[in-house]
């Protein structure tokens, strides 16, 4: 029940990032330290370590999620450039709007590979894999609400 709420709690935030009414960097800041706090909840709540296993764990987690903060920084100004040309989006604007797209979500693919191998090297992989299942639950569950909430790029009018 508590991962749960957890999980409605992050989907909350998440929906929230993903409208961005107001670009202020504090409200953006704060509720990237919400996201990043119930994301580490549900890793808690999910993941069973030992004591000696947390000290490795949880050190790495924190760098783990440092990287994956930078790329939430950079998805948020692609958001803002999107809904800034939304109504007036010229093909270059677009190309380059997707192809950063694809960038970012390469990157997330790299950094969580980076930190899973590192993972590997030092934990069971009992405990790296449940930890990959759970991060890409999250990723999955932020991805979801924020497409959800982010309107379709405009067709161009005949």
């Amino acid at each position: 029940m508590k991962t749960l709420t957890s999980v409605l709690v992050l989907i909350f935030f998440s929906v929230s990032i993903s409208q961005i009414k107001s670009f202020e960097s504090d409200y953006v800041e704060m509720l990237k330290k919400d996201i990043q706090e119930n994301s580490r909840q549900i890793v808690a709540d999910n993941l069973t370590l030992t004591e000696e296993q947390a000290k490795i764990f949880w050190p790495l987690y924190d760098e783990y999620d440092a990287a994956y903060d930078k790329m939430v920084d950079e998805r948020v100004d692609l958001i803002k450039k999107f809904m800034m040309n939304y109504y007036g989006m010229d093909e270059e604007t677009g190309k380059a709007l997707i192809t950063k797209t694809m960038d970012l979500k390469q990157k997330g693919i790299d950094v969580q590979k980076e930190y899973i191998n590192k993972m590997m090297e030092v934990l069971p992989i009992s405990v790296v894999g449940k930890f990959f299942q759970l991060d890409n639950r999250i990723t999955a569950i932020i991805d979801i609400a924020r497409m959800a909430n982010l309107p379709l790029l405009r067709e161009e009018e005949q």
